[in-house]
């Protein structure tokens, strides 16, 4: 990380330390909350639709409170949102919302994840198809260990039948909508990310709620759904967002990459969902490939760093 200054010059280096200390705890903290996904899914295995009205109403809740919270101001930018890239990315995080939770209650949460941790490989692949934006030789090498994972996990539910190879297809399409918002932030980088994150939970409760009944839910399966929106959501996006700023890029991902071993943990304690031999193999190639780029990355910013001093 480069040297700050300040209107008094270099800031110390334990405030820097400090700051990278809480950027840490943030992108850890915000990979626990992503990984308990799969455990609220299983806890209320109701409608597919009252879920995803619940989860986008007190998502977007969430996440609009963390963002005045974090800029110490009652007031949040709607209107930024709606240009054409932020539209765009409203109803693609939409859509992605909505096929993630037909993934989860239709393969393992194991597959969900696995497939879910390409999406460093899949958006530098459709960056270079959209903008022609050059993609390194470890990330090709990494796509391809990172895609034939992904063969490998699918095929372990060839044999569990044709509703794990839908909730797989789902978790692929999911991925492949963060790709396509992570590509539209780089090239609209004014589209206000929690903005647009916020109100694609809303898009999502519109959408499904002329197939839903809200209020069939219990008073039970209502609070558990408030704690799925608010803990995966609101946690994981936003306390991502605030810690990915305190640190290099490389670090972030790497520390965003605990959530693949964790998010399958929950259910297997909780509910003695035993991932596939597939699936551990397959995800085994999708780690090693995540692991091995970041590690280059991070290796590569500590001998600039180790340089410029």
């Amino acid at each position: 990380m480069s040297k700050q200054t300040g209107a008094a010059g270099p800031i110390p280096s334990a405030g820097a330390d400090r700051t990278v200390a809480i950027g840490i705890v943030l992108v850890l903290s915000s990979a626990l909350a992503w990984s308990t996904a799969g455990f609220f899914a299983r806890m209320v295995p109701i409608d597919i639709w009252v879920v995803v009205f619940w989860r986008g109403i007190f998502g977007a809740l969430s996440i609009a409170a963390l963002a005045m919270i974090e800029r110490r101001r009652f007031g949040f930018d709607w209107r930024r949102a709606f240009t054409p890239a932020g539209i765009a990315l409203i109803l693609i995080s939409a859509a992605g919302k909505i096929a993630f939770l037909y993934a989860l209650q239709n393969t393992t949460v194991a597959n969900v994840t696995v497939i879910y941790a390409t999406l460093p490989f899949l958006t530098a692949i459709l960056a270079w198809l959209w903008f022609r934006e050059r993609a390194e030789r470890r990330t090709i090498i990494g796509s391809l260990v990172a895609g034939a994972g992904v063969i490998v996990t699918v095929s372990g539910s060839t044999g569990m039948g044709g509703g794990n190879i839908l909730g797989d297809l789902a978790a692929l399409f999911m991925t492949s909508t963060m790709a396509f918002m992570t590509v539209i932030v780089r090239r609209h980088r004014d589209v206000p990310m929690l903005e647009a994150a916020a109100l694609s939970g809303i898009a999502a409760a519109i959408i499904a709620f002329p197939m839903a009944d809200p209020f069939a839910a219990t008073v039970t399966d209502i609070l558990w759904l408030a704690a799925f929106g608010i803990v995966t959501q609101g946690g994981g996006l936003g306390l991502y967002t605030m810690g990915a700023r305190r640190l290099p890029s490389a670090q972030a991902a790497l520390l965003s990459a605990s959530e693949v071993p964790m998010s399958p943990l929950w259910v297997w304690i909780f509910f003695s969902e035993v991932p596939a031999r597939e699936t551990f193999i397959g995800g085994g190639l999708v780690l090693a490939a995540i692991l091995w780029n970041v590690s280059v990355e991070v290796r590569r910013s500590a001998r600039a760093k180790a340089a410029a001093q």
